[in-house]
């Protein structure tokens, strides 16, 4: 069964120092993903492993339907990371540092039917000391 997947990034970063203890940072990501496969085939000749005689095939014991499978896992979206930043040194083994991260996410294809489109909001703060 053939998968093809497609990604696309662009990725964009800045780091600013305006003062020796005062560094300021921000980047900012695009992410485009494309993906799907055929239908499944089975064939007519493909021996089940569990078959009593070892020569029954697959489609006499299953009785499945898996037209359109390739609908259920088609896959695109776009996602998109910005970020802002800064690092306070206020000695030269002790800093604190922090960024905020708006992450967006829509999904075009519809997973098994569940929408997965949403946002968020990412908050990080830290104390570094270097030893």
């Amino acid at each position: 069964m053939d998968y093809e997947i497609d990604n696309h990034v662009v990725y964009l970063a800045i780091d600013f120092i305006p003062k020796p203890w005062l560094k300021l940072f921000g980047d900012l990501t695009y992410t485009h993903s494309e993906g799907d496969y055929d239908d499944p085939s089975f064939g007519s000749d493909v021996h089940h492993p569990s078959c009593d005689d070892g020569t029954s095939t697959v489609d006499n014991y299953w009785d499945s339907n898996f037209d359109h499978a390739n609908d259920w896992s088609d896959l695109e979206y776009d996602r998109v990371d910005a970020s802002v930043g800064f690092e306070w040194n206020f000695w030269k083994s002790f800093s604190v540092t922090s960024s905020f991260t708006y992450r967006w996410f829509d999904d075009d294809e519809e997973y098994l039917g569940e929408d997965t489109d949403g946002e968020a909001y990412i908050l990080n703060v830290g104390l570094m000391w270097k030893f």
